[in-house]
């Protein structure tokens, strides 16, 4: 029934209404349900069902993260054949900053500047704030080095550049797919 949904109704009004389809995949519901809403937890999915979507469906946009660490490469080889995906964000048990870091460093090696590195995944306002400092400061870290990576080769770096590449993770990039101006 869900295929069908998705199908007939949801990806159909996506398309006509201009929307990418975002996708969180990957928890695992319950694990331990004493915990009740705590009770969730990760695991591994299958990319094909990414790639599938992408290329059934090319005129659907799709903003994609997974939750599970070991899906995030597969997420970048199939961003670089799809145009319609998206990578986005470090949620859940990926944001912490040394997930941050390799992801985005991942993402930064294997699509350049086109991804969108963080979203919020906040349950409850008061998380925005933490999240947001503890993310952009290992952002920075990753997009330091990988601007020394290119000065050490004789690039001259400019803070013009930089400005540009940071508004086109953190703004630029989403507005782009979306079809928007904000």
């Amino acid at each position: 029934h869900r295929g069908r949904l998705l199908e007939k109704a949801i990806l159909p009004f996506c398309r006509e209404s201009g929307l990418p389809l975002a996708l969180m995949i990957g928890v695992k519901k319950l694990v331990n349900p004493a915990l009740r809403l705590a009770g969730d937890s990760v695991g591994r999915s299958r990319i094909e069902t990414v790639e599938k979507l992408c290329a059934a469906y090319p005129e659907n946009r799709f903003l994609v993260t997974f939750l599970s660490r070991e899906n995030q490469h597969e997420l970048c080889v199939a961003a670089r054949k799809f145009g319609n995906l998206m990578p986005f964000g470090c949620w859940w048990f990926l944001n912490t900053p040394g997930m941050i870091r390799e992801i985005t460093g991942m993402r930064l090696e294997l699509l350049g500047l086109s991804f969108i590195p963080q979203h919020s995944d906040a349950r409850v306002l008061d998380q925005l704030v933490y999240k947001w400092d503890h993310s952009r400061k290992e952002i920075a870290r990753v997009l330091t080095e990988k601007y020394e990576d290119l000065a050490a080769t004789g690039w001259q770096v400019t803070e013009d550049a930089i400005r540009q590449d940071v508004e086109g993770l953190f703004s630029r990039n989403f507005q782009e797919f979306l079809g928007v101006s904000i």
